[in-house]
């Protein structure tokens, strides 16, 4: 199975550095610290109305899916399901990596709601049955999101995807 950890923690790392460096100079904002604070986040899920995915997907090949985009619910037993549909949405999905186990897919995403439009990008591992996780950053948006900057954590099954989005203000 495909693992980035490594460079996670490099990546980590660096940021760290630099964050000390920028502290010990005088470089940081004073807006830094409360930048944490003004975090917004969002819970949808997403229910896939079609797509054309191929049963044996090789590197290279690609897909567009449709689905709905709904507001996330969850139950007395803590599991989520969709709530209220928001609006719609598309992805494509460009297959990078292909093995017996599955694929690592690279993925753009567009998500329009009641209150604008959001566009994330992601690259997945998809091996095994599933669901499936990963993180996407937010790249982009439209309305209440025009200056939308963030990341959103993904968990993907089958035909729904739930999505914690994390805008940063």
């Amino acid at each position: 199975m495909f693992r980035d950890r490594p460079r996670r923690t490099v990546a980590a790392a660096v940021a760290a550095a630099v964050a000390l460096g920028a502290a010990a100079f005088g470089l940081t904002s004073p807006h830094t610290a409360s930048a944490a604070q003004e975090d917004t986040e969002l819970r949808l899920t997403t229910v896939e109305k079609t797509d054309t995915r191929t049963e044996y997907p090789k590197a290279g090949d690609h897909w567009v899916s449709y689905f709905d985009v709904h507001t996330t619910e969850t139950g007395k037993d803590g599991k989520e399901s969709a709530g209220r549909r928001v609006g719609d949405g598309s992805d494509r999905c460009d297959v990078v990596l292909a093995r017996y186990e599955g694929v690592v897919t690279q993925c753009q995403r567009v998500l329009r709601t009641e209150n604008g439009t959001l566009v994330l990008t992601s690259m997945t591992d998809r091996f095994g049955r599933g669901p499936h996780t990963g993180t996407a950053a937010v790249t982009g948006g439209t309305g209440a999101y025009a200056k939308a900057r963030g990341e959103a954590s993904l968990t993907q099954t089958d035909k729904q995807g739930s999505f914690r989005i994390r805008l940063r203000d």
